[in-house]
């Protein structure tokens, strides 16, 4: 036994801080062990101290909850010594558990949270703002949950840890701007505060780090800081939001209050089945191997369906997320690799539909408005034929007689449509051949009423085409579809590539009344390769000379130029403490390539 104060035995020793040291004591009348808090010395001669020192305890003995350090006594404010008598817990600190526990998983660390605003939002019911949430205030009890500590010490620190130079000292990271600014605090203060401590648990790293403190508080004031997905891409894009937001510089932007915060944090958790998160908390105390084995296999498995049903959804970023999340725990993941290509082949499949679809609605117009005119325009309709005949893919290679420009003609984009309702379609069963009518649209100039219909031959860069005619099914170009006779006037044409190589064309073109057979030439636009780079860390991707950059185990878009439609470039691979990637790599237009990277630590210097 050290002394003893009134009736308290102080044993040892367990804490310091800026406005008290921390003993273990024993209440000799209650014959059961205590944490008592005692003031300096140099500090009980201060009115303010003496009366900041009663607040606390009597605020946080008001509050009565089970994330809160329980007060049991207080000296008085007369008292020769001020100290506070609190329930011994067993700890760590969370900053130590999570030093010595550096891969929490980010479900974990959410349930930390979710705790702690709790505790927060039982105290601003009560009108009390902590004002120095940090991981070293956090502590464990018997392996089983947290408790919120040191209420209202913050603001005390604060005012006696100034030096002559102004040097701010202790722990400056978990500031809020408005605390640095000198500006007036409220619950979103401790907002900002546990969103530095969920930050910190989730990524491995406090948010704002500096060579010193104030280079630190310069940060905080401007907001500096990494993203924490880029950090730790295992956190997942719904986790990112809610740390952002929690970090918002301007208090309005930030969550309100900490029930707010603490609605998403469940919301998140709840995605891999945790409904209980004081009951998974304690679970993993009590055993941190295994339990974090066990969420980060849950999390697998509800990410790969939570992505699947992204993608079904047609919410491509969403699936991409979720993947994204299960090979940043599991790199190898086979299923979800696959997933991640189907993902990609879904959304270049979707930009063809998109045009398809926008192709439908802006000739249906079209088709409406020359319904509305076909009493005018069925004595001017001229008939052409074409070959009836079925989508052979073979004929999709032959060459065309015209060899195709490499120059992409400029013309606006529309949109193939259903067949004009003022155009009748009329079939001679013996001929073998359909006899199609057409009628020039409304907004064309009157063609000659005595024109004959024009030779129109087709010469696409790829060959390898459909090709669709004024909102009829698209037929593969080749040997029995190379050419088509229209009548002049302005026509719409939908071109889809039967490779992935390509975008889909829709345009519209003018054919003038002449002699002779008119060329319509037109290069697609080269699809963009699919790149994705898995590595065994986080980290960053750049291809070429910039041309394309992304993140490691996700969907990259690398532009491809060439008339050849392929490429073959140089990328590299960089992370925080890992040696720089090179590599090259070949690569094609509208199709995916996967490399794999295994990034070498590098050496300590000695």
């Amino acid at each position: 036994m050290l002394r003893t104060l009134e009736k308290y035995e102080i044993l040892e020793e367990i804490g310091h801080g800026g406005m008290a040291t921390v003993f273990r004591a024993r209440d000799s009348k209650l014959d059961r062990l205590v944490a008592l808090k005692v003031m300096h010395p140099h500090l009980r001669g201060s009115k303010e101290a003496r009366a900041r020192f009663r607040r606390e305890a009597q605020g946080v003995a008001r509050l009565r909850h089970p994330c809160v350090l329980e007060i049991y006594d207080y000296s008085g404010e007369d008292s020769e010594e001020s100290f506070i008598a609190t329930e011994l817990l067993t700890g760590p600190t969370l900053r130590k558990f999570a030093d010595d526990h550096p891969s929490i998983p980010a479900e974990i660390a959410a349930c930390f949270a979710i705790e702690m605003c709790r505790a927060l939002s039982a105290a601003h019911e009560k009108g009390i703002v902590h004002r120095d949430v940090k991981p070293e205030n956090i502590l464990i009890h018997e392996a089983r949950c947290v408790k919120l500590t040191d209420f209202g010490i913050a603001d005390m620190v604060d005012s006696h840890t100034m030096t002559a130079t102004g040097q701010i000292l202790g722990s400056p990271g978990h500031m809020s701007p408005e605390q640095i600014e000198g500006r007036d605090c409220d619950a979103r203060t401790d907002v900002f505060s546990l969103g530095t401590v969920l930050y910190f648990l989730a990524c491995g790293k406090l948010p704002f780090i500096g060579r010193n403190p104030h280079q630190v508080l310069k940060r905080i004031v401007d907001g500096d800081y990494a993203d924490p997905l880029r950090v730790q891409p295992a956190i997942g894009g719904k986790l990112r939001a809610i740390i952002v937001r929690a970090l918002a510089h301007d208090p309005a932007a930030r969550y309100a209050t900490a029930a707010d915060l603490e609605r998403d944090l469940r919301a998140f958790v709840a995605d891999v089945g945790i409904d209980d998160p004081a009951a998974t908390l304690a679970e993993y105390l009590g055993d941190p191997t295994r339990i974090a084995h066990e969420i980060t296999q849950r999390t697998i498995v509800a990410c790969t369906a939570l992505g699947k049903k992204a993608r079904d959804a047609g919410d491509v970023p969403a699936a991409l997320d979720q993947f994204g999340r299960v090979l940043a725990l599991d790199n190898g993941n086979a299923e979800v690799l696959a997933l991640v290509e189907s993902v990609g082949r879904a959304r270049r499949r979707t930009r063809t539909l998109a045009i398809a679809g926008a192709t439908i609605g802006a000739l249906a117009l079209a088709s409406l408005g020359g319904w509305m005119m076909v009493g005018d325009q069925d004595a001017r309709a001229g008939t052409i034929e074409v070959p009836i005949t079925a989508a052979d893919p073979q004929d999709a290679g032959s060459i065309v007689s015209a060899p195709p420009d490499a120059t992409t003609t400029s013309t606006s984009v529309v949109a193939l449509a259903e067949p004009d309702a003022g155009a009748p379609i009329a079939a001679e069963p013996d001929a073998g051949r359909t006899r199609i009518a057409t009628t020039p649209r409304r907004s064309d100039p009157d063609p000659d009423p005595g024109a004959p219909p024009r030779h129109v031959v087709f010469a696409f860069n790829p060959v390898s085409v459909r090709i669709g005619v004024d909102g009829r099914t698209p037929e593969p170009y080749g040997p029995r579809f190379q050419n088509i006779e229209l009548t002049p006037g302005r026509h719409h044409f939908f071109v889809e590539s039967i490779e992935s190589c390509c975008e889909t064309a829709s345009f519209d073109e003018t054919i003038p009344a002449g002699e002779g057979s008119y060329l319509l030439r037109r290069t697609l636009e080269s699809r963009p390769a699919l790149l994705v780079v898995y590595t065994n860390v986080a980290a960053d991707v750049v291809v070429g000379d910039g041309v394309a950059r992304g993140r490691a185990n996700g969907l990259i878009e690398v532009p491809i130029t060439s008339a050849s439609r392929r490429a073959e470039l140089e990328y590299t691979v960089t992370a925080e403490g890992h040696r720089e990637y090179r590599g090259r790599v070949a690569l094609s237009a509208g199709t995916d390539r996967i490399e794999r990277v295994t990034l070498e630590a590098e050496e300590p210097p000695r």
